[in-house]
C-alpha cells in the first residue's frame, strides 16, 4: 500500500512538473511572439515617422504658396515670380501608413501585449488616429481639391511658357471674392492638416519610445 501510494505521488509530481514545464514553454513562446511583433511594429512606426515628416513638409510648402497668393491678391501686386506659388495652390498629401505589424497583432489577439498601457496606445493610434487622418485626407482635403481648387484654377489661371500657372487677368482676379475665399479656406485646411499630422507624429514618437522600454523589460 505504501509503495502504491508512493508511486501515485511520484506520478502526480511528474505530471505537475510536466505541466509546469509546458506552461513555462507556452509563456516563453508568447513572450517571444510579443517581442517579435513589437520589433516589427517599431520598424513600421519608424517608417511612418519618415512619411509624416515628408507630408508635413509638403503641406507647409503648399501653405506658404497659398499665403503668398493671398498676399498678392490683397496687395493688388503681381509679378511672374509668383507663378510658382500659383502652381502650388493645388496639391494634397496621402499618408501611407505601415500596418503589417498591427494586422499580425490583431490575428494573434491584442491580449498578447501584456502591458495594458502600451496596448491602449497601440489601439488608439492604429484604430483611431490613423483612421482619422485618412478621413481628413480623403473626405475633406481631396474633396476640396476637386470641388473648389481645381474649378478655380480652370476658370482663372492658365499655363505659362514655363509650364507654371499664371493669372489670366490679375486685376480681375484680385477683385474676385470667390477665388480669394477659396484660397483663404485652403490656407485654413493646410494649417489644420499640418497640426493633425504633427499630433500624430508626436503620438508615433511616444509609442516608439514606449515599445523600446517594453522590449527592454521583456529581454531582462
Amino acid at each position: 500500500m505504501i509503495y502504491a501510494i508512493g508511486e501515485i505521488i511520484l506520478v502526480v509530481i511528474g505530471i505537475l512538473i510536466a505541466l509546469g514545464i509546458n506552461n513555462w514553454n507556452d509563456q516563453n513562446n508568447l513572450t517571444n511572439k510579443e517581442t517579435s511583433l513589437l520589433i516589427e511594429m517599431k520598424s513600421n512606426l519608424e517608417s511612418d515617422l519618415e512619411g509624416l515628416k515628408w507630408d508635413i513638409n509638403k503641406n507647409e510648402k503648399l501653405l506658404k504658396a497659398n499665403q503668398m497668393v493671398l498676399k498678392s491678391l490683397n496687395s493688388g501686386v503681381y509679378h511672374d515670380s509668383l507663378n510658382l506659388y500659383y502652381t502650388w495652390i493645388k496639391g494634397n498629401t496621402v499618408f501611407v501608413k505601415n500596418t503589417s505589424a498591427f494586422k499580425n497583432l490583431e490575428s494573434f489577439g491584442l491580449d498578447i501585449i501584456k502591458n495594458d498601457s502600451l496596448r491602449i496606445k497601440i489601439t488608439n493610434l492604429y484604430s483611431t488616429r490613423y483612421e482619422y487622418i485618412r478621413y481628413i485626407e480623403q473626405v475633406r482635403d481631396e474633396k476640396f481639391q476637386y470641388e473648389q481648387i481645381i474649378p478655380q484654377i480652370t476658370k482663372h489661371l492658365r499655363l505659362s511658357s514655363q509650364n507654371l500657372y499664371e493669372p489670366i487677368n490679375f486685376d480681375a482676379l484680385s477683385k474676385n471674392n470667390e477665388f480669394r475665399s477659396v484660397i483663404t479656406l485652403n490656407c485654413d485646411l493646410r494649417n489644420y492638416i499640418i497640426t493633425t499630422y504633427k499630433d500624430i507624429e508626436k503620438m508615433v514618437t511616444e509609442l516608439i519610445d514606449a515599445i523600446e522600454l517594453e522590449l527592454k523589460d521583456l529581454n531582462k
